[in-house]
């Protein structure tokens, strides 16, 4: 950028300026994307790092050049390694289930055959759900190990599980589908220090109801009754009740007891006079 009485004045672009050219080409040819858990676990799923570069290529002739099933003499321009290598390599893959064989379906509605990556997807999700129940396992290990067969005692540093707060735990790992992080262990220990085990599984169901399955939403819930002083359910029928008779306002928390804890359509949610403002 040049200067001329105070005032900047652009560059002129230079033909013969390569990288110019250069950079036009980086935002124009793509990009090939490798999600981190994939780089941190393909070795535990048997992957060597050769293999981790062809399938690496294999992604990259996908999504570039709309490659479904790359020759082996093509995958040898992009590798430094002979043809002969590159099938076993394949073979390989294949063999340990890492990659598989489908059919597509193209635009002009022929079928062809191309690699498949969803078996990788499984073996690397299989590899992190391990590695998560590991890491949780350890924690509540170190947890417990502080309190001998106790329940909680605030003199010792140490956060012990109850049996009461491993079933609550247990349950949201149902609900949600997945296993809790260190931090939601926490914070479920948190809220059972103030609110009863039967008012957090009914934030926890409004919250289903409404698709909000995160932590932040049912919190704000558990604040708003415990602002309100309210401590059982039969306190959030009658504030809701009461709530009902003189108009609507940001927040009523009706008990849905009678609505299962899985999965609830959003359809239901009419049904609920719950308004909740985050």
């Amino acid at each position: 950028m040049l200067q001329k009485n105070g005032r900047a004045l652009k560059k002129e672009f230079d033909a013969t300026n390569m990288t110019v050219y250069f950079g036009s080409a980086i935002f124009t040819g793509g990009m090939t994307s490798i999600p981190n858990l994939f780089l941190k676990y393909y070795r535990d799923v048997g992957i060597t790092d050769s293999e981790m570069m062809l399938i690496i290529q294999l992604l990259r002739l996908r999504h570039e050049e709309h490659q479904l099933m790359p020759g082996i003499e093509t995958l040898a321009g992009c590798l430094a390694a002979e043809p002969a290598k590159i099938e076993r390599q394949i073979k390989s893959l294949l063999d340990k289930s890492v990659i598989g064989i489908t059919n597509y379906f193209t635009d002009d509605g022929s079928v062809k055959q191309g690699y498949d990556f969803e078996p990788l997807v499984f073996e690397i999700s299989e590899v992190w759900a391990l590695n998560q129940k590991r890491e949780l396992d350890s924690i509540a290990e170190r947890l417990n190990s502080s309190a001998g067969n106790a329940g909680r005692k605030n003199e010792e540093p140490g956060i012990v599980l109850t049996s009461q707060e491993q079933d609550l735990c247990h349950t949201f790992e149902n609900e949600f589908g997945r296993l809790l992080s260190p931090m939601e262990i926490e914070q479920i220990v948190g809220w059972l220090e103030e609110q009863e085990t039967e008012l957090i599984l009914e934030a926890l169901r409004q919250a289903v109801i409404r698709g909000k399955h995160n932590f932040k939403y049912i919190g704000s819930i558990l604040r708003e009754w415990h602002k309100n002083n309210v401590r059982t359910l039969q306190e959030v029928e009658a504030t809701s009740a009461g709530l009902s008779r003189t108009g609507p306002s940001k927040f009523s928390g009706r008990p849905v007891r009678n609505l299962p804890i899985e999965r609830i359509k959003r359809k239901n949610i009419n049904e609920i006079d719950v308004q909740l403002v985050n």
